[in-house]
């Protein structure tokens, strides 16, 4: 008989007229694939994506209001355009999931671009940009809350089941919540009560336009983690009232590097809020959290414990949507973990299209199809892959998973390439989850590997591959520095030791010089890291990078920039700093000034097979997205 792992996570949950299958709300995100305000087939498919993989409801990503855009100019929302947004909420009902939208109003984040108005908020100021915001006046209030009861009303007349209304991060019902933004002396400022007097009369706008039998549903931020600011008793009090217009809460954190949880902060961030909310005993709906949720067994706890009535995922359902599905019928073990690279929230950032590190179909799905559409290879073929890194797993995977008959041939005895770093790493712990599931996924498709085996004419001959795939990663660039001799590659450190010496210089100020200088300072020891460009990270997003910033000064790694090193000798470092000559005390040197290309491989087998193709650090030298895209996208065309 089937068995649960999961019994609290998925037991259904009734929500006023709503019955969610199971306690997983698939958060908001920013994807937004708009054309002149109408949705494309892309939007909809990425909806129809996540509802197929099983979680309870699934939400659109910030909606403006009005003239509250802050990442887009917002939906077209005229009757013409509603058929279209009735196919979205049909794309997430079909498959079982309730179809909610999220409401939002920058209030002073608001972009002049986007909005036909100036930005407002609380109070009167020009912000960091050099852009005037206004304070609202009772009538700009009026507005507003007209504004979130008719496209409450809208949404919900176009199919969507609910709404959740975005009442954290910073955006505009915090902003009146929070005494660092809310300077107003009137009836809307001062006290807890009069700050929250214009969220509540949104929220009962909303209410009495919808009636008492819809579902209304609100993203709140707990706690400012300041304290100057707000705190989880103010939001229990604030939840005592708006409990009267909405009926289930999802609970956020202020903050950016707070609600945007990178790979140094640790899992469940914000369960100590809402386990404090559900203690009180005086909040009476079903309480979500969302934070670095990441697996099916810490949402579990969560919810067996009472920390949370249900839990809330983005990142990990962006890397895979179908980890519900997975976790439901007990293969936990082949759900794609997340990274918390943040590359997904970057894309926006960078002006790109949406793009996951580990998963390259998700944001493609009308162009490329997921899931079964994905299908078998046509034709399959034989394939060898040269090479048992990310990129290289990843290649075997696919093909194998399409029907193609695989071999992996890899030259040390195991599998990992550069991620076997993260054995030793004291920090990465989601990228050493995702590098044990590339091992066990090459081991469960049935793919033949070949340790301690390099590529050679006699193996190729054997297997006479229709196709060869050259995975060969990337080799160590030197710098060229007087005395460079005396210093280690900083991968030396994870896979030789991390030495005796407590005091390090790090040559190069890139990701792998910042992570491993972080990693050794959170062992214990004192690190430098010289940079000689004026910025440091160049390669990372720039949520990312805060996030990581944050962090290294936690751990006191001392960076330099504008520091050129110019002699690495016995217990010290030479470097010129705004032209003057410096001397820093090492007792180890490390560097990291980047990677190049490993090709020859690719060179050599260019005319051995009909199909030779490099992917990864071989094509280009990358990250992880790269490795796991340029992999995926050859295999995939393998055997078409």
């Amino acid at each position: 008989m089937y068995k649960n792992m999961y019994p609290h996570l998925f037991s259904p949950l009734k929500v006023k007229n709503l019955i969610l299958k199971n306690r997983i709300m698939s958060a908001p995100n920013m994807l937004f694939h708009t054309v002149d305000g109408r949705p494309t087939d892309y939007y909809v498919r990425y909806l129809e994506h996540k509802a197929r993989g099983g979680a309870g409801i699934i939400n659109l990503g910030e909606i403006p209001v009005c003239d509250g855009g802050c990442h887009t100019p917002g939906m077209d929302l005229t009757r013409d355009n509603q058929p279209l947004f009735a196919e979205m909420a049909a794309a997430i009902k079909e498959s079982g999931a309730i179809a909610s939208v999220e409401l939002t109003h920058g209030g002073r984040k608001a972009k002049p671009e986007f909005n036909k108005k100036a930005p407002m908020g609380p109070d009167e100021f020009i912000d960091e940009q050099g852009v005037h915001v206004n304070a609202m006046t009772e009538q700009d209030m009026d507005d507003v809350a007209e504004a979130f009861a008719w496209a409450t009303e809208f949404w919900m007349g176009s199919g969507f089941d609910t709404v959740l209304i975005h009442a954290a991060h910073g955006w505009l019902f915090p902003q009146f919540l929070s005494p660092l933004s809310n300077h107003r002396t009137d009836k809307y400022g001062g006290s807890l009560e009069n700050r929250m007097r214009f969220p509540l009369m949104v929220l009962k706008r909303i209410r009495d336009r919808v009636g008492p039998n819809k579902a209304v549903c609100i993203r709140l931020s707990g706690s400012e983690r300041d304290p100057a600011g707000f705190d989880v008793n103010d939001i229990i009090a604030f939840l005592e009232k708006a409990q009267e217009y909405v009926d289930l809460v999802e609970i956020s954190v202020e903050g950016l590097v707070n609600f945007f949880g990178t790979t140094y902060r640790p899992w469940g961030l914000n369960t100590d809020i809402t386990e404090a909310i559900k203690k009180s005993g005086r909040v009476n709906i079903p309480v979500f959290v969302i934070g670095s949720i990441l697996d099916p067994e810490l949402a579990e706890e969560i919810i067996a414990s009472g920390k949370a009535d249900g839990v809330s995922m983005s990142r990990a359902l962006i890397a895979d949507p179908y980890l519900p599905e997975k976790s439901l019928i007990g293969k936990t073990d082949e759900i794609t973990p997340c990274l918390r690279c943040l590359n997904c929230t970057d894309s926006d950032n960078l002006h790109r299209h949406f793009v996951c590190s580990v998963n390259p179909l998700i944001g493609r799905e009308e162009r490329l199809g997921f899931g079964e559409d994905i299908g078998k290879a046509k034709n399959p073929k034989s394939v060898l892959v040269v090479g048992g890194g990310p990129a290289g797993m990843q290649a075997a995977i696919t093909a194998a998973e399409r029907g193609n008959e695989v071999t992996l041939c890899e030259k040390t005895d195991s599998l990992g390439g550069l991620l076997k770093f993260t054995d030793s790493d004291s920090l990465k712990v989601d990228l050493k989850r995702y590098k044990k599931y590339l091992v066990n996924m090459t081991k469960k498709r049935g793919i033949n590997v070949l340790l301690n085996t390099a590529v050679s004419d006699e193996l190729i001959e054997r297997i006479n591959p229709d196709t060869i795939i050259v995975a060969t990663g990337s080799d160590i660039v030197t710098p060229a520095i007087k005395g460079i001799e005396n210093a280690r590659h900083a991968t030396e450190v994870y896979f030789g030791n991390a030495g005796e010496s407590d005091e390090i210089v790090m040559i190069g100020g890139g990701l792998v010089g910042i992570e491993t200088a972080m990693h050794l300072a959170n062992l214990g020891k004192k690190v430098t890291v010289l940079e000689m460009a004026n910025d440091v990270a160049v390669d990372a997003g720039p949520v990312y990078k805060i996030g990581m910033l944050w962090r290294a000064e936690q751990l006191g790694v001392n960076i330099v920039t504008g520091a050129a090193v110019s002699e690495v000798a016995a217990g010290e470092v030479a470097y010129i700093k705004d032209g003057a000559e410096c001397k820093i005390k090492a007792e180890e040197v490390l560097y990291a000034v980047g990677m190049k290309s490993n090709d020859k491989v690719y060179f050599d087998l260019a005319m051995k097979a009909p199909h030779v193709v490099p992917v990864g650090d071989c094509k280009a030298v990358g990250k992880v997205s790269g490795a796991v895209h340029s992999a995926y996208f050859a295999a995939l065309a393998v055997g078409r």
